[in-house]
C-alpha cells in the first residue's frame, strides 16, 4: 500500500505532538482498519477515501 499525500500528512502532524509509539501504533491502525475494509468490501485501494 503506498503513502497518499494525506496520511503522510497525518501521521507526521501526529508524530509532531505526540510519542513516536503512539503515532506508530495510531498509523498501523488505521492501515488495519482500511485493509479490513477492503477485504470485506472486496475493493482496491482508492487513496481518495483514505482521507475519510
Amino acid at each position: 500500500m503506498s503513502h497518499t499525500p494525506f496520511l503522510s500528512r497525518w501521521v507526521t502532524r501526529l508524530a509532531s505532538r505526540a510519542h513516536p509509539n503512539v503515532a506508530s501504533v495510531a498509523m498501523a491502525s488505521k492501515t488495519a482498519r482500511m485493509a479490513w475494509a477492503m477485504l470485506r468490501h472486496g475493493t482496491n485501494y482508492q487513496p481518495a477515501l483514505a482521507a475519510a
